[in-house]
């Protein structure tokens, strides 16, 4: 399934089916509903193959995502049983031997009800990668992937929360383990949640951790890691395309794409998709990487207001709280067909899990990026949140919330308690709306969330990782093909730092004098031009749209009098992110006016 939206009341038919399904603005979807003496279900049908509900005379079983079974055979993903894999997994739970960490791997989330003791398990994958919300009032208990349609299942009695809001804003993600939502919380990763529902009583809240991410030392050296690392990957590969004939894969000037398609198997036939804004330099590398590993290349290109005009669309499909801007594929999806190959892999998340990304490095490194990385110790994470645009007490609560999320993830790691603040769980990692919308749109698999890459990443200490050390030493071979063809960024992917140091400090130099004197004008970037696209007209139009009198939050409500969609006080990421929330809390004001018209109608 896609989603889901679970009530441990039974509600009137419907309901939840209308919530999930107003998470589409194209392309509508229709959702399924299930009651019973244990509630009310919704769910609206699954990209993957062989992940329909099952339910038999005990259980209730419905699969998010398009888990990769290590326990059982994956030939289903191209077969014409579309509950295969549902019932492998209900059996081998029911067998009671499953091993959550090990014996799925990638994003999922398991939702199982017993029907008869009234007790509903939801098992979430090790990250997080697709996250469960909750929302427990008295005796009630609600479930959902998606955060608006729960909000919206709940009733009137749940509201935006403010400081989640302005923590979005000036963040990009919403502190774990809050929500958009007042009284709506984040589940826990890596965890099975045992809900115990009794009548008239509330529900009872059994929460076992079958992984925690603590830093162990598994490992004698970095090759060790290393292999571990390749021979998994290799492995995850090979079970998702066992069955496959034809696969689609996002190809970029960068070094995890051209080592995707290095790995992914010459038998397969392979169409590489890069969307741009127009043929840059990227393009031209994406080309000769595609080339060079057999794949036909297929670049397409949006115009510059792309991410302005799939903002109502995207901010729907991702929900409140998540950045609606890293839905890259969205609309690309229809025109190319994605939803009709067996899989469309990607390389998201290598920076982060592999090589460091979320650490605390020299300042400079982030600009130059021809320096070497070194690790910082410290940490900036729990440091004031300060901006004039918001109130204090606002501010103060946001602060408390990263204060309270940091000594959360140092109690498990000490070390790196910086680094993966913002790792886990995954909802702390702010392009992970990615996956939200590809995973609703077609047959999405990221190479680097298998549990390997995970489990790898969380054993290795920083300094294997930074400067790429881990990602050659594991990956080294797949990139001599290519060996000679420049990354994006100036450099050559397949050798150490202090090889490229020279070319690529030469290169980056050239680059950016010619940007500063005018003679490169035409734009090199992989995404948006936020530059030409916030200089438009029709920007000024969506920002002077925005009226006070539209938001009825009083914390946004001053930002946008104080002119934050101009460029005072905040940085332009910062400013799409409010325009964003400023749009989903007036859709939502507007709904909830429909939905109190509708209920006066009834009433009178």
């Amino acid at each position: 399934m896609s989603d889901f939206l679970f009530s441990s009341r039974r509600l009137p038919p419907g309901r939840l089916a209308k919530e999930l399904e107003s998470i589409y603005l194209e392309d509508p979807v229709s959702a399924r509903e299930f009651h019973g003496d244990w509630g009310s279900l919704a769910v609206t049908p699954s990209r993957y193959s062989g992940f329909a509900p099952v339910e038999n005379g005990t259980h209730f079983c419905v699969i998010i995502g398009g888990p990769v079974l290590y326990f059982h055979d994956n030939h289903f993903l191209t077969g014409n049983d579309d509950q295969a894999g549902t019932r492998a997994i209900l059996a081998h739970f029911e067998g009671g031997q499953v091993d959550w960490s090990e014996d799925l791997s990638g994003p999922f989330v398991i939702l199982i009800i017993d029907k008869a003791s009234r007790r509903v398990m939801c098992i979430t994958d090790l990250m997080m990668f697709i996250p469960v919300y909750r929302y427990q009032r008295e005796s009630w208990l609600v479930l959902g992937t998606h955060v608006d349609a729960l909000a919206g299942a709940c009733g009137p009695e749940v509201d935006f929360d403010e400081a989640s809001l302005v923590d979005f804003i000036l963040h990009d993600v919403v502190t774990f383990p809050y929500s958009a939502y007042q009284h709506i919380r984040q589940c826990h990763p890596a965890t099975k949640h045992v809900f115990r529902l009794r009548h008239e009583e509330a529900p009872c809240l059994e929460r076992m951790a079958y992984w925690l991410p603590d830093e162990t030392a598994p490992f004698r050296n970095l090759k060790e890691a290393a292999e571990v690392l390749k021979e998994g990957l290799n492995g995850y590969i090979e079970r998702v395309t066992g069955p496959m004939r034809r696969v689609a894969q996002f190809i970029s000037g960068g070094e995890d794409s051209r080592v995707l398609a290095a790995m992914l198997p010459p038998w397969l036939e392979r169409d590489s998709f890069i969307f741009l804004n127009s043929m840059t330099r990227e393009g031209h590398i994406a080309e000769k990487v595609a080339s060079a590993s057999g794949a036909r290349f297929l670049p397409d290109y949006r115009d510059e207001l792309h991410y302005l005009d799939i903002l109502p669309e995207a901010s729907c499909l991702v929900g409140s709280g998540h950045q609606y801007i890293h839905a890259h594929a969205l609309g690309f999806h229809r025109r190319h067909g994605l939803a009709d190959y067996d899989a469309v892999f990607g390389g998201y998340v290598s920076d982060s899990l592999l090589k460091s990304r979320s650490a605390r490095k020299l300042p400079l490194s982030s600009f130059f990026s021809f320096l070497p990385q070194w690790q910082l110790s410290g940490e900036t994470r729990t440091q004031a949140v300060k901006n004039s645009l918001f109130p204090d007490q606002m501010l103060q609560e946001v602060t408390r919330r990263r204060r309270e999320h940091f000594h959360r993830v140092r109690a498990m790691r000490p070390q790196s308690a910086h680094e993966w603040f913002s790792l886990w769980p995954m909802t702390m990692r702010l392009g992970i709306s990615n996956l939200y919308s590809n995973r609703r749109l077609f047959r999405s698999y990221e190479v680097f969330m298998a549990k390997e890459a995970v489990k790898v990443s969380a054993a290795c200490p920083t300094r294997w990782k930074l400067n790429r050390r881990l990602f050659l030493a594991a990956f080294g071979p797949y990139l001599k093909r290519t060996r000679f063809l420049f990354h994006a960024d100036g450099r050559l992917p397949a050798f150490p730092w202090w090889v490229n140091f020279p070319v690529h400090t030469i290169l980056w130099s050239a680059r950016e004098l010619a940007r500063r004197l005018g003679v490169q004008t035409h734009y090199q970037g992989s995404w948006a031009d936020w530059k030409t696209l916030m200089a438009s007209q029709e920007w000024a139009m969506a920002r002077d749209g925005v009226r006070p009198e539209h938001v009825r939050l009083q914390a946004l409500r001053a930002a946008i009098t104080s002119d934050a969609l101009r460029e005072k006080g905040l940085n332009n990421i910062q400013r799409i992110n409010l325009l964003q929330t400023c749009h989903q809390v007036s859709k939502s004001g507007l709904r909830r006016q429909e939905k109190w018209r509708d209920t006066s109608v009834r009433v009178c």
